[in-house]
């Protein structure tokens, strides 16, 4: 393994890292594509026309890979996806598996080496997983299998490729189940705080690490479907006490506050940001499309009436 090479990667990691926390989860590629220093150098983190992405200053394998989210009305040039269990299958560039693209990626299978992993939320905006690592390169298929490591693996040395226990251990499984449930989420609330133009739709809030996308009915019921419709953007404080049915929005996008809070008297807190919406309507999407199901509403609110 080439140490600069490693250290270049790591330098990425920790890059991004601080992107991810700066961008609460979901990174704008003009964050992204400036790159960063090393060694008096400006090294990329990906490019923009390609998906496989090997900076100049590295000689083998690759820094990072990208699966983008296309526009409405297009359709993506590869066919990128998620596994039923989880893995993540990617499509090589072109239909040449010896091509300068498709080789690094060969290496980078060969030798174990960790890489990133941009993967599209909505259109210009991405999740980025690290460490991430090829567990199959299949030149008939014209694809490889990427599974999803954790950082406690950046200390360890890199392992050999052809030992199939050593290059899928049990917690990278683990990892990348994860990180597929994290994609999902991260992609239903870019969806639904874009439909509501990043503000809370009781109080018009449009400080972005302050808020959420809320599920009208819960994902975890099999009614939940992880559509913009059966969402709504909330503040983290408003969110809560939807979640707890302290709070109550009918059909009509009017807004209920419980009784038991409403007889509770205390400072600014609960009196304007939580009482003194009460009987107030919820701002809208402007895309029809976007906005609440009536029906989902009535559902919910049904619950929060019975409490």
């Amino acid at each position: 393994m080439n140490e600069r090479d490693q250290q270049i990667r790591l330098t990425a990691f920790h890059h991004c890292g601080q992107l991810l926390k700066v961008h609460t989860g979901a990174v704008p590629w003009a964050a992204i594509q400036p790159g960063f220093r090393f060694e008096g150098e400006q090294v990329f983190l990906g490019s923009t026309p390609r998906g496989i992405h090997r900076p100049a200053q590295m000689q083998r394998g690759i820094l990072s890979i990208k699966t983008t989210k296309p526009k409405q009305g297009r359709t993506a040039r590869y066919d990128d996806a998620l596994g039923d269990d989880g893995d993540f299958s990617y499509a090589f560039q072109g239909t040449d598996p010896g091509n300068r693209d498709n080789t690094a990626l060969r290496q980078a299978f060969e030798d174990q080496t960790p890489f990133l992993y941009f993967y599209g939320l909505v259109p210009g905006v991405y999740e980025i997983l690290f460490p991430c690592y090829l567990t199959d390169w299949d030149a008939q298929a014209l694809r490889c299998t990427v599974a999803v490591g954790n950082a406690r693996e950046l200390a360890r040395p890199t392992k050999p490729a052809d030992d199939p226990v050593l290059a899928m251990p049990i917690d990278r499984r683990y990892s990348t189940v994860e990180a597929k449930v994290r994609l999902h989420q991260a992609e239903f609330r870019e969806l639904v705080l874009g439909a509501y133009e990043r503000r809370c739709a009781i109080t018009g809030l449009p400080v972005l690490g302050l808020l959420e996308a809320a599920h009208i009915i819960p994902d975890r019921d099999e009614r939940g479907r992880p559509e913009v419709s059966n969402g709504l953007c909330l503040s983290a404080l408003h969110h809560t006490a939807y979640d707890h049915n302290l709070l109550g929005i009918d059909p009509d996008g009017k807004v209920h506050i419980a009784d038991a809070v409403l007889e509770q008297h205390d400072g600014p807190t609960l009196e304007q940001a939580i009482k003194g919406y009460n009987g107030q309507r919820i701002r809208l999407p402007r895309h029809l499309e976007d906005r609440p199901d009536r029906e989902a509403l009535e559902v919910r609110f049904g619950e929060f009436l019975g409490v």
